[in-house]
């Protein structure tokens, strides 16, 4: 379903609602709710993945008012929620209240889910009072949620010059700039939210996704911090402070938020447990790492949906654990089960191909990288390839990927700082200088000279000084043989 970045006051009404009804259940006692009131218990205990009491929730209340078309739309939103696609077409199509904003805007969801863009368009124009603030709020999350943005934004230019003081307005906004990936913009409406209400941690939350996004790590942290200074147990604080860490290589700390995450409700256990083992990956805690995928796929044995998306890349990335601790023959029967779950997917195979490169089996390693590029003949596969060919000291097979990506994607982050390092270790010079003239960082060795001959650094002056000779004699070598010919 739609969930909003809600204003602070609404979410405090809401919390003083539920508490209501969860005394209510404790005391064994009956107490008179609306349906919407119900719907709207319903939608934050399935928000937080309490799937089980929503539909508690729902059934009570429909047990109350049967028919109710807040809750029969709560009771579609927890089958999608729950992946049951068909049920919550079938509690659509018996909504007789059709011409409710609620109903179309579930409609429009199930259109698209199945891709049907030009048709949702077409019903949300049916929606009467489309200049009202929460139909536009409403309308801007769902194509956002659905991975819509930038059909999202013209519903929130139009009202702009009306709304640009309400703080729901400004939230949606904010996220729907964020999700567009145009984040100066975002940071500007974040910060005018947190200038609002500082004490709000999804303000600052927001502010630190734009961060994020942006690859600052550590402003991601100091905003995503102050969230936490307001409430401790804010579950998406947690786990975006775990990325953040993820990234800057301190997978300890990342460990301890993400078992925070999972504490507070954040994300499914499958997908913690998945990230936790990620993180014991890189530090190479390969017995960690395995019962925390092993906790992953238990963790989806146990859940209604048994065919998670995750399960291809909990399969791979436990095979690779399993080879690290010497159980290669499973390691290689999870590579199996990963392609027969998605056969199309690259990464069984070219993680495979590593597994068998540390077995020293070369030949079975070519075979699994061609298939990954069969199936997956982009740049990023080539790429792919070619940092793993680095890893086994494989030079002028990293060099050929590499130069293979650049074929077809020459503005590929990372692709030229990559290449000016294999010839760098080729002492191809003249390849080294060019790529690393081409690069976003180039290495300017003229001011590195200098630096070296103020600190006095003898021994490094003398190894970059013969470096520096060797790239001008290569090149202006290369260039009286380009002009010989051209005489010739």
């Amino acid at each position: 379903m739609v969930r909003k970045n809600t204003p602070p006051d609404r979410d405090k009404e809401l919390s003083e609602l539920i508490a209501q009804y969860e005394a209510m259940k404790t005391e064994n006692r009956q107490i008179y709710l609306d349906g919407d009131q119900l719907a709207d218990i319903a939608d934050k205990y399935a928000a937080e993945r309490r799937f089980q009491e929503s539909q508690e929730v729902i059934t009570y209340g429909l047990s109350l008012h049967p028919g109710n078309t807040d809750l029969m739309v709560e009771q579609a939103y927890l089958y999608l929620d729950t992946q049951k696609i068909q049920l919550a077409k079938e509690v659509a199509d018996s909504i007789t209240e059709t011409y409710e904003t609620s109903v179309k805007l579930l409609k429009a969801e199930l259109l698209l889910n199945e891709g049907k863009l030009d048709a949702t368009e077409m019903l949300l124009d049916t929606i009467d009072e489309q200049d009202d603030l929460d139909t536009i709020i409403e309308v801007s999350y769902l194509y956002i949620d659905m991975g819509y943005p930038e059909k999202a934004l013209p519903w929130l230019i139009k009202g702009l010059p009306r709304y640009n003081e309400e703080e729901d307005f400004l939230a949606a906004t904010a996220d729907c700039y964020c999700a567009s990936n145009q984040l100066e913009k975002a940071a500007d409406f974040y910060n005018k939210l947190i200038d609002k209400n500082p004490y709000h941690p999804p303000y600052w939350l927001g502010l630190s996704r734009c961060q994020f996004a942006g690859q600052d790590y550590g402003k991601a942290i100091e905003s995503v911090d102050f969230a936490l200074a307001a409430d401790e147990k804010y579950g998406e604080g947690h786990l975006m402070k775990a990325h953040c860490l993820f990234h800057l290589e301190n997978e300890e700390e990342a460990i301890e938020e993400y078992k925070k995450a999972l504490q507070y409700k954040a994300l499914a256990p499958e997908f913690a447990y998945m990230f936790i083992g990620l993180a014991y990956n890189n530090r190479e805690c390969w017995q960690e790492a395995n019962d925390s995928f092993q906790r992953a796929l238990e963790a989806i044995e146990n859940s209604e949906d048994k065919m998670s998306p995750l399960l291809t890349d909990i399969y791979t990335n436990k095979a690779i654990t399993l080879s690290k601790l010497g159980r290669s023959a499973e390691a290689h029967e999870l590579c199996a089960k990963a392609k027969e779950i998605d056969s199309d997917n690259s990464e069984p195979y070219l993680l495979e191909g590593n597994i068998y490169m540390d077995e020293n089996d070369f030949e079975s390693a070519r075979k699994e990288w061609g298939m990954a590029l069969h199936h997956s003949p982009e740049a990023e596969t080539w790429y792919q390839i070619g940092t793993y060919s680095i890893d086994y000291n494989m030079i002028e097979n990293a060099r050929f990927c590499f130069e293979q990506a650049l074929k077809q994607k020459p503005d590929m982050e990372g692709l030229y700082e990559q290449l000016a390092s294999v010839c760098l270790i080729l002492k191809d010079h003249k390849g080294f200088y060019k790529y690393n003239q081409l690069s976003n960082s180039p290495l300017n060795f003229e001011a590195m000279y200098e630096g070296l001959s103020a600190l006095g650094s003898s021994d490094l002056i003398k190894e970059l000084k013969n470096f520096m000779d060797e790239i001008k004699e290569s090149i202006d070598g290369e260039e009286e043989e380009e002009n010989k010919e051209e005489k010739s």
